[in-house]
């Protein structure tokens, strides 16, 4: 337990520098410009730190995982908001508003954001893994995690394009699950879909492995 309170204070001290300095970079936008347009950007990564929040509950209460009734419902929870901290990906097509004298900014402000989300989804999908391995023989881990970032870029695709939110879950159901199913019923017509799915799901498995071999190599 020690270690991971160490480790999980590192991974606080990081958290706390990346969203100061996205902060930082709204603020001198806000002020450069006049302009609160980008605002939305708090909310967004508000919503990315929901699935983080559910991992680190399960970390620190680890032994919650011998009772399906405590961390099932989290996980459910979890699965549920992950998408919203990769959907700041999608955040980068609001460049098409910026104009010509501060769309460099706008580019380095995003960038800054969208970065910052993938280190949020890296950290919480790392600890899943490692919870999970409680549950599952390792070698399903891989294909568990692929098919999370698939749901992810799926998930980006309903909030995106299709305006769904998280709670529609609950507010509005079977909307939710009739728009659901028509994009699985037409994969042809509705081309897309998949596209955009599996398009982002290719990002996030990239950022993915790639931090985490970038991580294994350095603890070696």
């Amino acid at each position: 337990m020690e270690k991971i309170i160490i480790s999980k204070l590192r991974e606080f001290y990081i958290l706390i520098g990346g969203l100061l300095l996205c902060f930082i970079l709204l603020a001198i936008r806000i002020k450069m410009t006049g302009s609160f347009f980008f605002l939305f950007l708090v909310w967004n990564l508000f919503l990315a730190f929901i699935p983080y929040a559910c991992s680190l509950l399960l970390v620190t209460k680890k032994q919650w995982m011998q009772s399906s009734w405590k961390w099932i419902p989290i996980a459910m929870i979890w699965l549920l908001f992950l998408p919203n901290t990769p959907y700041l990906i999608s955040d980068l097509q609001h460049l098409q508003h910026s104009t010509p004298d501060v769309i460099w900014y706008d580019i380095l402000m995003l960038t800054a954001f969208v970065w910052y989300a993938l280190f949020i989804m890296y950290l919480t999908v790392s600890d899943m893994q490692n919870l999970l391995i409680l549950k599952l023989r390792s070698r399903y881990i891989l294909y568990v995690t692929i098919g999370i970032f698939i749901l992810c870029g799926f998930g980006i695709y309903l909030g995106r394009f299709l305006r769904w939110n998280s709670w529609d879950i609950i507010q509005n159901p079977l909307g939710l699950t009739n728009d659901i199913w028509n994009q699985i019923r037409h994969p042809f017509i509705n081309s897309k879909t998949w596209i955009v799915t599996f398009g982002y799901a290719a990002i996030m498995i990239l950022s993915f492995f790639g931090l985490q071999f970038t991580h294994s190599k350095h603890k070696n």
